[in-house]
């Protein structure tokens, strides 16, 4: 009999609900391999018996568990682990005390830097999918930033201080990534960044040696793909489907190419906004383990879901030592709010923090103090739960306005979380990006958007979450105006 008791350790104390403690642990023991593909579990009454907790807990645990793909239900048989799952094989972990692997698993290195651009004048803009800074609790973060930088203790944040970041933005980091994406870490496996794109070089700098082959999606994040180049690695793309990245695909390749990393935003691919399944996940890390690669696993948007709770990051499943994490405040907050960080083990971590001394020598170390402040105090969450609501509204009336404007001409599917849609064009329909930005401009629209996806996979990234609900209205008669226009 499995012991469930003993697996599933419930803690009131924590902020993330029961319900959810409990689809993380089963999620752990499916994707650890001890718990089989098609195991029956106790039905909801019996297991609520054995976790002491009420049967309503356990029944929302199992239609999330169903819902992510790890449960199947059969009338008058039961509830059992997914059988369409891959089988995983428990592996032994020869590690020393503090997690780390005894073999050197990831070949490092240590090298270079790079920089950036602007925009034209404009009344509205729609992006790719950035936070609304109006929407930031700037008065509150004002208010800690100038009551610590008063005081004595507040002054010290003046001085030099650690390269990998504040000490207790770390601490209180590692608590909050515990609970909301069950990562079994401490600081010393957490390095802050001044975001994402910081933390993808930073990284690759230090996996990545001239020539290696890095696997990236067929689109994936442009950024990422200068930083593989300007290195000096070859990406090679692979296809994303409904699914998101191939993973089957991914294997064919990896039997007649060495592989060095796999970059992935398996959350909502970017830029199609696909989340990559459970089944998917565990297929990927058992290829990092068997041909031994590292994932870079950027999860940029990973607080943002609104209609289920996300899946566990890659990093917090089975065989995480390959994969490398990265997140960011940024994309809660604000684009100018560049605090990011990376989630690895410390010796990775170690010579990360090489790389940001001679990059940058340090982060903000009153706005990484007062962003510890903000997890702790509740004002993080609090915020979420705010925007949460209104970028759900904002996706809503921008999938209204397209259907009633654009109906026959484009087609999308609404993402389940994030903050932007993919739009393809139908019809043969293929307008010129250059032209498309430029009478939008001209009408007051800053169409600041990828040209290759329009150009060459007539498509577009329709970021929501920045523009508000009468921005979205005007955005709309003016894109629908100037497609059709270019259609004609």
């Amino acid at each position: 009999m499995f012991p469930w008791k003993t697996v599933i350790k419930l803690d009131n104390s924590l902020s993330t609900p029961l319900y959810l403690q409990i689809v993380n642990a089963i999620v752990r023991e499916i994707t650890s391999g001890h718990l089989a593909k098609s195991t029956k579990v106790p039905g909801t009454r019996l297991m609520s018996e054995t976790l002491s907790v009420n049967r309503k807990t356990v029944v929302q645990a199992y239609d999330e568990l169903m819902a992510q793909g790890w449960f199947e239900a059969f009338p008058s048989r039961g509830t059992f682990v997914s059988g369409k799952l891959p089988i995983v094989e428990p592996h032994t972990l020869d590690r020393h005390k503090g997690g780390e692997d005894v073999a050197a698993i990831l070949q490092i290195k240590s090298t270079e830097f790079t920089d950036y651009r602007s925009k034209p004048k404009h009344s509205i803009e729609i992006n790719q999918g950035t936070p609304d800074p109006r929407l930031a609790p700037i008065d509150w973060i004002y208010k800690e930033c100038r009551s610590l930088a008063k005081t004595t203790y507040g002054k010290n944040f003046l001085k030099y201080g650690a390269a990998r970041g504040d000490e207790k933005l770390r601490i209180s980091l590692s608590r909050y990534l515990s609970e909301t994406r069950g990562m079994n870490i401490n600081k010393e496996n957490i390095l802050i960044t001044r975001g994402s794109q910081m933390g993808i070089f930073m990284i690759l700098n230090v996996l990545l040696n001239k020539g290696d082959t890095v696997v990236v999606g067929h689109s994936s994040y442009d950024s990422a793909d200068w930083s593989i180049k300007h290195l000096g690695g070859n990406p090679l793309r692979i296809g994303v489907d409904e699914f998101g990245l191939n993973i089957d695909e991914l294997e064919k390749l990896l039997k007649t190419t060495k592989v060095s990393i796999v970059y992935i935003t398996p959350h909502h691919h970017y830029p199609t906004t696909v989340t990559l399944p459970a089944e998917r996940r565990i297929q990927l890390l058992e290829l990092a383990l068997k041909y031994n690669f590292a994932i870079i696993e950027d999860d940029y948007d990973y607080d943002f879901h609104y209609s289920s709770s996300p899946l566990l990051p890659l990093a917090s499943l089975n065989h995480h030592e390959h994969v490398i994490y990265i997140g960011s405040f940024s994309k809660i907050f604000a684009p100018a709010i560049r605090i990011g960080y990376i989630v690895s083990s410390r010796r990775i971590i170690n010579e990360l923090s090489k790389i940001r001394g001679i990059i940058d020598r340090q982060g903000d170390p009153v706005l990484e103090h007062v962003m510890a402040l903000a997890i702790e105090s509740g004002e993080l969450q609090r915020h979420l739960k705010k925007t949460l609501k209104i970028y759900l509204s904002r996706r809503d009336l921008l999938c209204k306005r397209l259907n009633e404007k654009l109906g026959g001409l484009i087609e999308y599917k609404v993402p389940e979380g994030g903050m932007a849609l993919w739009v393809k064009f139908l019809s043969g329909l293929k307008p010129d990006a250059d032209y498309l930005v430029s009478e939008c401009l001209k009408r007051g629209l800053y169409l600041n958007l990828c040209h290759d996806f329009i150009n060459h996979q007539s498509s577009m990234r329709l970021g929501f979450a920045s523009v508000n609900e009468q921005e979205i209205e005007t955005a709309i008669d003016i894109l629908a105006e100037v497609i059709k226009q270019n259609a004609s």
